[in-house]
């Protein structure tokens, strides 16, 4: 026969770690899910412009020691990771930021970028 355990409640009391923000880990273990692709990118911009389009919920934003000038209108490399089971909604929200990216893996989603680019180009050629 399976025991079943008894949760109970236990005498004494602690105090919780001062810098324990709950809310903040829920979201950011939401962001660090097990997912079947990792995706890492390079972003210029500020942590502001990445997180219009990718939430705490989705993206664990880094910042990345400076390299070269950018003056704090452009902002600075950042590192962005996420998770995704799909990459198909990438490459619009990608487009969406209207920042220079670079895309450190997985290489799938360069040809989804690639694929996107290529439409929205001969979509402005078009004239008819």
């Amino acid at each position: 026969m399976d025991r079943i355990a008894e949760a109970r409640a236990l005498p004494g009391s602690f105090e919780p770690p001062a810098d324990l923000d709950p809310a903040q880990r829920v979201i950011s273990g939401l962001a660090q899910a097990p997912y079947r692709h990792q995706v890492t990118l390079r972003v210029q911009g500020t942590l502001e412009q990445i997180r219009r389009r990718l939430p705490a919920s989705v993206a664990t934003v880094t910042e990345l020691p400076a390299a070269g000038e950018a003056g704090p209108e452009v902002g600075r490399w950042l590192s962005v990771e996420l998770r995704a089971e799909r990459l198909d909604w990438l490459p619009p929200l990608l487009a969406s930021l209207d920042l220079p990216f670079l895309i450190e893996r997985p290489d799938e989603l360069r040809d989804l970028v690639s694929v996107l680019a290529a439409r929205l180009a001969a979509s402005a050629r078009a004239t008819e």
